[in-house]
């Protein structure tokens, strides 16, 4: 993940998932408008995107456009930036209202922070919305429905007198063995107890509902 600020404007690169969900994201951000390099899969063309726009500042966005994943926002085209630290969530809108929603990740920040930078914007705050709010639990919630129906479905099978035999045998033992010990009750109290906390955590915010600061742009 790196950072890096010259006249010509600020490039970003970061990194979120994990194994083979892992994405690669870039964004520059100069007077010229906002570029992005959403969602690539591949970690050496990424690396070379990001080398090659580190060597070039002036013609970053031009390099980074040879992307086919590419896209590019002038600063007329870009109505509004929200951004709440609290939600991990930067979004661009064009001028038609539609969302352009940058991966997750902290340097977010710093992409927002660009855009005071070099594009201004006039400033202000808002309430997140509700669904801004719910939507990164409810995913979350769904996760660990489905994770923990698996877990609760997996101690119930699990027997005392068990025996593993062929390939990772020592492992289905252990499995096995765990299972059994938890069972489908003490299994289905921690998966109820984790979607709790993550719902508990999500009313809270509801309640006191994260703060999103602004920048406009006129046309």
């Amino acid at each position: 993940m790196t950072s890096s600020t010259t006249v010509a404007g600020t490039l970003v690169s970061w990194q979120n998932g994990i194994g083979d969900d892992k994405k690669y994201h870039i964004a520059h951000v100069s007077p010229a408008g906002v570029t992005l390099v959403r969602k690539l899969k591949d970690h050496s063309q990424w690396e070379a995107l990001v080398g090659a726009a580190e060597s070039s500042p002036v013609d970053a966005p031009d390099l980074l456009k040879q992307s086919p994943q590419a896209t590019h926002y002038a600063p007329e085209d870009i109505s509004k930036a929200t951004y709440s630290k609290d939600l991990w969530q930067l979004t661009l809108f064009d001028r038609d209202g539609k969302k352009i929603k940058i991966p997750e990740g902290r340097e977010q920040e710093q992409i927002f922070a660009a855009m005071k930078t070099h594009l201004g914007g006039v400033e202000s705050e808002e309430e997140a919305d509700a669904w801004s709010v719910i939507q990164g639990p409810l995913f979350i919630v769904s996760v660990i429905a489905v994770i923990g129906g698996f877990f609760i479905w997996f101690t119930s099978i699990c027997e005392p007198n068990y025996e593993a035999s062929g390939r990772r045998s020592g492992m289905k033992q252990l499995m096995n063995t765990i299972g059994y010990q938890i069972g489908p009750v003490w299994m289905s109290v921690i998966v109820g107890t984790l979607a709790a906390i993550t719902l508990g955590g999500m009313t809270y915010q509801l309640i006191k509902r994260p703060i999103r600061q602004v920048l406009e742009y006129s046309a």
